[in-house]
């Protein structure tokens, strides 16, 4: 009978098939690894972004777009190797120092131009992805930096609602900073709101939207830099069910039209866009760092303008302002609820901006944004709020 002992492997061998498995293991999992951290994705101009790890050192060619890194990034300013600080809004500058001095202390590369001194002085910051904004879209641009090794996405950081997934450039910038499954609930975040409001205006017809003023910068000079056809903030009052009175008249993003148009229109409703760089030209200021008092007494102070004096806003007390930066920014999602309540009250009555903002600096924003984004004119007879 064969010992019990037989079948069993000399300890030797045991020991040799540990070691060979040790050191297959070793190979694989390190390799394995890096797979898993490469990331790849198609920009916005169709091109393919290949990093064989997320990015570390970031440039961002529009400094707002720091909002939208924020909002899947723990330490956005520990990202970056560099920005556009011209492009970035005083108001969120001043909200990232009170976070600490990091931010004054990350490099300002200016507009980016092809061929220029700007490209070269990027190039030496030696960061490991460029987002470049579609405005700053450069063929030459491209060329030089990834002929200097730096990936380069084109990526517009700011939702739009013309596409079918709003926040996808914020998403898309999450995978290249191996935050994917934040930028994902990012993402679908915005687009659950967003289907909120689109789904309350089904069936809504012609007769039923109102005619909306939107206009930038207001308070700059004379009535009226509206918003146009274009794409940009004059989308947003289509999507919640206006007519946005400059969209016939202006084909691109913004232009001038006169008092008169304005007055022979007669608008049903009114959004102006400010903020505290208005000031010197005694324009609109809501903005943070104003009050409401203060905010409501600028937008006063705007509709007191030829053109916009004589219209039925000011008395129904359907005049708003709007600031800018929250518009154009990552969580422009606020900036839509407002004007969703402002063009139809009756349908959205209960959507409340704040309590979706208050939502976004809790769940998302690395450094919160508050004060004082939106304000109402209070209507003729009516107190106004403080």
């Amino acid at each position: 009978m064969p010992s019990p002992h037989a079948c069993r492997k000399p300890a030797p061998m045991r020991s040799i098939r540990l070691l060979l498995l040790s050191l297959a293991m070793s190979i694989v999992l390190p390799a394995y690894a890096a797979l898993a951290a490469a990331v790849s994705i198609t920009d916005d101009a169709g091109r393919t972004v290949e990093m064989a790890q997320p990015a570390q050192r970031i440039v961002l060619t529009d400094g707002m777009g720091l909002i939208g890194l924020a909002a899947v990034a723990r330490n956005p300013v520990g990202l970056l190797a560099g920005w556009n600080k011209g492009r970035l809004d005083t108001d969120v500058l001043e909200a990232f120092r009170r976070d600490g001095p990091a931010i004054d202390a990350v490099p300002d590369i200016g507009e980016l131009r092809s061929g220029s001194a700007a490209v070269e002085a990027l190039i030496a910051l030696r960061p490991d992805l460029v987002v470049l904004d579609p405005y700053y879209r450069s063929a030459v641009a491209i060329r030089q930096l990834e002929a200097a090794g730096i990936a380069v996405a084109v990526l517009a950081l700011t939702p739009s609602v013309r596409d079918a997934e709003p926040a996808y450039g914020i998403k898309r910038l999450s995978m290249l900073i191996g935050r994917e499954a934040e930028g994902q609930a990012f993402s679908d975040f915005v687009g659950a709101r967003l289907e909120r409001i689109r789904a309350r205006l089904e069936g809504l017809g012609a007769d039923d939207r109102p005619l909306v003023l939107l206009e930038a910068h207001a308070g700059r000079g004379a009535c009226c830099l509206v918003a146009g056809a274009g794409q940009g903030i004059g989308d947003f009052v289509d999507f919640v069910g206006g007519r946005n009175l400059g969209a016939d008249l202006v084909p691109g993003m913004a232009g001038q039209i006169s008092a008169e148009y304005v007055l022979a229109a007669d608008p049903a409703v009114y959004i102006g866009t400010g903020g505290a760089y208005m000031k010197a030209a005694g324009g609109l200021t809501v903005a943070p760092s104003f009050i409401a008092s203060q905010a409501r007494a600028s937008l006063d102070a705007v509709l007191q303008r030829p053109g916009l004096a004589g219209t039925g806003v000011v008395s129904a007390g359907r005049a708003h302002g709007l600031w800018h930066g929250l518009a154009i920014s990552g969580i422009n999602i606020v900036a839509i609820e407002a004007m969703a309540r402002w063009v139809h009250p009756e349908r959205f009555a209960d959507l409340d901006p704040a309590a979706t903002l208050a939502e976004i600096d809790r769940r998302f924003l690395a450094v919160p944004l508050t004060g004082t984004m939106w304000v109402d004119l209070a209507p003729a007879g009516v107190e106004a709020r403080p």
